[in-house]
């Protein structure tokens, strides 16, 4: 490592981040440019967003005035941070510019290096770059993640809310646990994405056996569950004790979505049938038995519609609950 006296604070932070993850560097005071190609740069965003031409003319016009931070590359000419700065100088044609050499090669590093210069690439982005885009910091979570990092530290590194990195945990989560168990991850258009994918990954489905974790992934699958109804599911499942017990219930929860998996099948699309909706809505209401009182609409305005609302709801549920006691018998 080296540094220098009259330090500008982007080349201290970069330094500083440098040294956090446990690389070597040497400073090159007039770097030939003309070495490096875009097609070598870590990758820690989509490409449309690497040195954008507004961005690249303002910085331009800049260096007359301003003293930039070095760039950092790799000991292979790949650049992991400064592709505006790149661009810039070559329309000032600049040939030479400072930079920071880590003393690695991109182009054979093992993985773990890769994920920890693209980190870096991510880190000094987020102090000195455009912000990350919504997508592309979820991939760049997911490398964290890989090398082992915890929410805070990675929060710390791209300015990312702790919530964020929760859900992308529950993604890999889900997906490592899916692989353990044969099922494809986000493979073709029948794979579980999103919210239901992060439902996956929460503590009461992963606390399933192999077995019934399975068999919820499927019945999730083939019946288009959204995250709530994957939790339910699970609950419903653990609560039952055994194995057995848990994969007769999703046998009948299976049994009971039949329609809806055919019409899955049919138009990609599944949704829950009323009855379940309203088993659902209803438990919304039933939560707070004991505690009535909570569900009193205390705006003296808006009581009279309260009360015509209730009334309404008793006199539908009650035709339902007669027509149900009818097919019953």
């Amino acid at each position: 490592m080296a540094t220098t006296s009259a330090t500008p604070v982007g080349q201290a932070n970069a330094v500083t981040e440098i040294d956090r993850l446990g690389f070597q560097f040497s400073e090159i005071a007039q770097y030939d440019l003309e070495q490096l190609s875009p097609d070598r740069r870590v990758q820690c965003r989509e490409a449309r967003n690497y040195a954008p031409k507004e961005s690249v003319a303002r910085y331009a016009v800049q260096m007359s005035h301003t003293a930039f931070p070095p760039i950092v590359v790799t000991r292979d000419q790949w650049i992991v941070d400064g592709n505006t700065r790149v661009g810039a100088a070559l329309l000032r044609k600049e040939k030479f510019f400072p930079a920071l050499v880590i003393d690695a090669n991109y182009a054979t590093a093992s993985q773990k290096t890769k994920d920890e210069l693209l980190a870096l690439a991510a880190t000094l982005n987020a102090q000195n770059g455009v912000p990350l885009t919504g997508r592309e910091t979820r991939v760049v979570v997911r490398r964290f993640i890989a090398l082992g990092w915890l929410n805070e530290q990675i929060g710390r590194a791209i300015g990312v809310k702790a919530s964020t990195v929760t859900a992308v945990r529950k993604e890999v989560e889900a997906e490592q646990k899916l692989e353990k168990v044969g099922l494809a991850v986000n493979g073709d258009d029948d794979s579980i994405k999103g919210a239901s994918l992060r439902a996956l990954g929460g503590k009461d489905v992963l606390a399933l056996n192999d077995v019934p974790f399975k068999t919820l992934a499927e019945l999730a699958r083939d019946a288009g569950f959204n995250a709530s109804e994957i939790r339910d599911a699970a609950r419903e499942a653990k609560d039952a004790g055994s194995d057995t017990s848990a994969l007769a219930k999703l046998d009948t929860l299976k049994a009971e979505m039949s329609d809806r998996i055919r019409q899955k099948t049919l138009t990609g699309v599944g949704k829950p049938p009323v009855a379940r909706q309203v088993r659902q809505h209803l438990g919304n209401v039933l939560k707070h038995e004991g505690h009535e009182s909570e569900m009193l609409e205390r705006n003296p305005d808006e009581a009279a519609k309260h009360i015509a609302a209730i009334e309404k709801a008793i006199e539908v549920l009650t035709t339902v609950l007669n027509m149900q006691r009818s097919q019953a018998s």
